[in-house]
């Protein structure tokens, strides 16, 4: 493969053996080298393959303007985060991570602080992300002399969300704001307070970072795949009339709101887990 360009010492962009163009980062890859030569295949350690201009643009212009330090970090933080999520994450999130990491780090030291509004809802819906998130920010502030803060974390947890959902920014936002919204409905549909660290409500928040996305996407669940009969459907709303009545009022919520049907598979089993809450909150 030879180099088309040399971002720096230890990235290079390459044809490869289709004539397309990727991205390399290995130690010394760069150093000392003409475009047009080989590159040491013993030196790669990472590929990025540009799938369109738009990210080839914008991975230039990451390794170009962005210290490697925060690359690295940002690189190792998707790596992190899939073996702790056990799931596959878009890798080239990690621009965006470094972007922001990079953009902060300037931030706090001209003194300018940005609150997370959000951060007390991510706390709530995605407290793994969180914390492979205040991870990150712990090593940037030691490795780069930085003082990052909480909220910075709370911004990036929603960066690592958006590599599970393979999405950008505003879509991780919206998440957050939708599951608020459906869980303010039923809180005063039922009048309970959630216990945030209960088992059951753990699992309905899991079950509703899902189902939120189906929504946002506008994405029901296949009529094919619809396996509930109408009399178990009959039968669970009859069973659990409280937690029936908060889902209708989350189905109308929806439906109003954004104009979303949704199926009774979905009103089955979010009536059946706010069942369980309530009656848990009960005893």
């Amino acid at each position: 493969m030879k180099i088309l360009r040399i971002l720096n010492n230890n990235v290079v962009i390459v044809l490869n053996e289709d004539n397309e163009e990727v991205i390399l980062t290995g130690n010394g890859l760069g150093f000392q080298k003409k475009l047009g030569t080989e590159v040491d295949n013993s030196k790669i350690e990472k590929v990025f393959e540009l799938k369109n201009q738009v990210e080839t643009e914008q991975i230039k212009k990451l390794f170009s303007e962005i210290p490697e330090e925060i690359i690295d970090i940002s690189y190792k933080t998707i790596s992190n985060a899939k073996k702790i999520l056990n799931k596959e994450l878009n890798e080239t999130s990690f621009i965006a991570i470094a972007d922001h990491l990079h953009s902060s780090i300037q931030r706090s030291r001209k003194n300018i602080q940005v609150k997370n509004f959000l951060l007390w809802d991510i706390k709530r819906f995605f407290p793994e992300e969180l914390e492979i998130a205040r991870e990150t920010i712990r090593t940037v502030n030691y490795q780069l002399n930085a003082e990052l803060s909480d909220d910075e974390a709370g911004f990036l947890a929603l960066h690592i969300t958006n590599a599970e959902i393979d999405s950008n920014h505003d879509d991780a936002v919206s998440l957050t704001q939708l599951i608020e919204e459906i869980l303010t409905v039923i809180k005063y549909t039922l009048r309970i307070n959630f216990v945030e660290n209960d088992i059951y409500f753990q699992r309905f928040i899991t079950h509703l970072k899902f189902f939120s996305e189906r929504v946002l996407r506008d994405n029901p669940v296949d009529q094919e795949e619809n396996q509930i009969e109408n009399e178990l459907f009959s039968l669970v709303s009859k069973q659990y009339p409280e937690a029936f009545e908060a889902t209708k009022k989350v189905s109308e919520l929806l439906k109003t709101r954004r104009d979303y049907d949704i199926s009774k598979d979905e009103q089955v089993y979010i009536t059946i887990h706010l069942a369980r809450i309530i009656e848990k909150n009960c005893d």
